[in-house]
């Protein structure tokens, strides 16, 4: 035993031993009341974190599906871009030039000669053969040359401008209305004896009234 004290062991320690001890006690049962529902945690938590990778897992599936889903309508949308291209209808070939107009070519006619004033040219008909039955007969050159005398002194040129030609001394009406074309005193002598032979059978020797009689004609 150790040397003896003076003085006995004082209560007061014992009081403070005993408040350490129930603060102690205390603090293990506060630490416990923590702990418990930390452990109770730690139990659930994972179930919970469970459901939580499991909807985190949907949600990343799902995205992955929206991305996925986004990027086929974008290439969707692409190919049909691309196919409304190649499919457009060609630009229509540029217009071709019109023709160049037609080149107006001048005409190739002749240009017109100015018409002598010389008449129509004389006509080509000509008198049957001279029968030779002599004066009187209007077939008989005789006949008409006798006429002709009688009227313009025997030249079938004859154009005095009195208004009858040539030597039976028609007039143009009476020229043309037998068939004669020009002036009579530029036809020859066997035309104007034609045209004397028709006009003799249409009217007779009454054409030529004062040489016929002069004549005895008719």
């Amino acid at each position: 035993m150790g040397p003896p004290t003076d003085h006995p062991p004082s209560t007061n320690d014992s009081a403070s031993r005993t408040a350490v001890r129930r603060a102690i006690i205390g603090g293990a049962a506060g630490l416990a009341l923590l702990v418990g529902p930390v452990v109770l945690a730690n139990v659930v938590v994972p179930d919970s974190g469970q459901d939580r990778v499991e909807a985190a897992a949907e949600s990343e599936t799902s995205l992955v599906a929206l991305r996925r889903d986004a990027s086929l309508a974008d290439l969707a949308k692409g190919n049909a871009a691309l196919s409304l291209r190649t499919t457009t209808t060609p630009p229509p070939p540029p217009p071709t030039e019109p023709p160049p107009p037609p080149t107006t070519e001048p005409p190739t006619t002749d240009p017109p000669t100015t018409r002598p004033p010389a008449t129509e040219p004389p006509p080509t008909e000509e008198a049957p053969p001279d029968t030779g039955g002599g004066i009187g007969d209007p077939n008989s050159y005789a006949t008409w040359d006798a006429l002709a005398q009688c009227e313009a002194g025997g030249n079938w040129a004859a154009n005095t401008g009195n208004g009858y030609y040539g030597g039976l001394q028609f007039s143009l009406s009476t020229w043309r209305s037998v068939g004669g074309t020009g002036l009579p005193s530029d036809a020859s002598r066997e035309t104007q004896i034609l045209m004397g032979q028709r006009l003799q059978a249409r009217s007779g020797w009454g054409s030529w009234p004062a040489c016929s009689r002069r004549l005895g004609l008719g």
